[in-house]
């Protein structure tokens, strides 16, 4: 005879099998952006950098990406760049408006057993995630305001 606690916690198994916790956030640390003042003799390239966590292995990379002023708003990583001191990390940018409002969209491949396992984590940047200060030569930088954390939900995970 099944008891109701017997079947209760077997569907309780099921349910948590069935839906199972998503991996952990990924992190990010030291993000910084740039925006040049596009006056002539100056350095005239967006800059963003950018440092990473996966929890879930404790792996950590530093990433950036650099684009002349000249494509401001088309030279931005569209599609995943693999500018990353770890190579099994790469990044793009989505929704790109400015350097100062993007999301952030990180991958991460790792392999396990002979088995390869993409992450993919994103997140809005914007005035809540950064400070940013402006040069009266015209140029603009932004940094990670202090002591505010910046998480990157995974919204994906790709096993192959």
């Amino acid at each position: 005879m099944v008891s109701f606690t017997t079947i209760a916690l077997l569907s309780v198994a099921q349910l948590a099998a069935a839906h199972p916790n998503p991996p952990p956030a990924f992190q990010v640390t030291n993000l910084n952006t740039f925006e040049p003042s596009g006056r002539p003799g100056n350095e005239n390239v967006y800059r963003v950098g950018f440092s990473v966590t996966d929890p879930s292995d404790s792996s950590a990379t530093t990433c950036e990406a650099v684009w002349d002023i000249a494509v401001a708003t088309t030279g931005y990583p569209a599609t995943y760049l693999a500018n990353c001191t770890d190579p099994s990390y790469a990044f793009k940018f989505v929704d790109y408006h400015s350097y100062y409002d993007f999301v952030l969209d990180v991958k991460h491949t790792t392999k396990k057993h002979g088995k390869k396992t993409t992450k993919f984590a994103k997140a809005l940047v914007d005035f809540d995630i950064i400070q940013c200060t402006h040069a009266a030569s015209g140029f603009s930088v932004c940094s990670q305001k202090a002591g505010v954390g910046f998480a990157l939900p995974v919204y994906g995970v790709k096993k192959h």
